[in-house]
């Protein structure tokens, strides 16, 4: 039977890998506005460290570098993300249904919460990544990236303990 709403929560598995595509559409951006020019029949190799030094600023290589990483940062912890969300999920629909013979309420892993969260982590991240270019102040981006692995972990950890 069809429902008539939606779980949001799922939505967000895509809605993050959307939100990871920002850091990297910013990065493209800041070349193109130094007058540099992406070759879209071979991209990777047109923005490549070693096609872009001496044709931009040193000060934008470096900002679109960083911006380049928080991208691929984002990109390598979608998969813990929709773990977390998919085995949360799983585990609040076996509980809905009466695993157990429980009753619980509809977010009783803090799905909803957890989603939020990470989100509000990784922004905070992916601004610290591309705007901090200190090495004494980007402890800050790694405290934040710890954050939001942890959350990830204790979400999973929490599906864990309620299908046992």
């Amino acid at each position: 039977m069809a429902s008539s709403t939606l779980n949001y929560p799922l939505l967000a598995i895509p809605a993050f890998y959307l939100f990871s595509m920002v850091p990297h559409m910013y990065a493209t951006s800041l070349l193109v506005s130094s007058g540099y020019k992406p070759n879209n029949s071979n991209p990777k190799a047109s923005l490549s460290p070693s096609a872009l030094q001496g044709k931009v600023p040193d000060a934008v290589l470096k900002k679109f570098q960083r911006a380049e990483s928080s991208h691929s940062n984002n990109i390598e912890n979608l998969p813990l993300f929709a773990a977390a969300v998919l085995a949360s999920i799983i585990a609040e629909r076996s509980t809905a249904k009466g695993l157990a013979n429980v009753a619980a309420s509809d977010d009783v892993t803090g799905l909803t919460t957890f989603v939020a969260a990470w989100f509000a982590v990784r922004a905070a991240y992916t601004a610290a990544y591309i705007t901090i270019d200190d090495h004494s102040l980007s402890f800050i981006r790694s405290t934040l990236w710890a954050i939001g692995s942890g959350l990830a972990g204790y979400q999973i950890y929490k599906a864990a303990q309620i299908l046992g």
